[in-house]
């Protein structure tokens, strides 16, 4: 996907740090996840996500940064994104949400944000319309 989406300018790096369903993912999980972020050599950062347990994913995250039990996360912009309907389908928003993530990295405070169905979320104001599925 980020070879055909891409903003021009735009370099990346690809690092897995937990493949798993996201039920399956634990604090455990999220803590490495953490580290793998306050590690990283760059202010800015996409994390893909299993749509089921994002929210947790953020809230971990944007809970320490805000002084949590964990060190901040000081300058870092970190998206959390997924897919409604997954890549290998034709009809997926996988691109769509990537490249929300792209325009809000550019533009937003250091954070922690969700970006799913065209709009961002900062971790602590998003929940999941459980009738849509929708991220709001």
């Amino acid at each position: 996907i980020l070879e055909r989406i891409t903003p021009r300018g735009f370099t990346w790096t690809v690092e897995q740090v937990c493949a798993k369903d996201s039920q399956e993912i634990t604090d455990e999980d999220r803590q490495k996840i953490l580290e793998r972020c306050q590690a990283w050599r760059s202010n800015y950062i996409v994390i893909t996500h299993g749509t089921d347990t994002l929210i947790e994913t953020a809230k971990y995250l944007g809970s320490r940064a805000a002084g949590g039990p964990a060190p901040s996360l000081g300058d870092l912009r970190i998206c959390l994104t997924g897919a409604m309907r997954p890549e290998r389908f034709v009809d997926t928003d996988a691109h769509f949400n990537l490249g929300v993530c792209f325009g809000v990295l550019s533009v937003c405070a250091p954070g922690v944000y969700v970006c799913m169905n065209g709009r961002a979320h900062p971790w602590h104001s998003v929940q999941r319309d459980m009738d849509s599925g929708a991220f709001v």
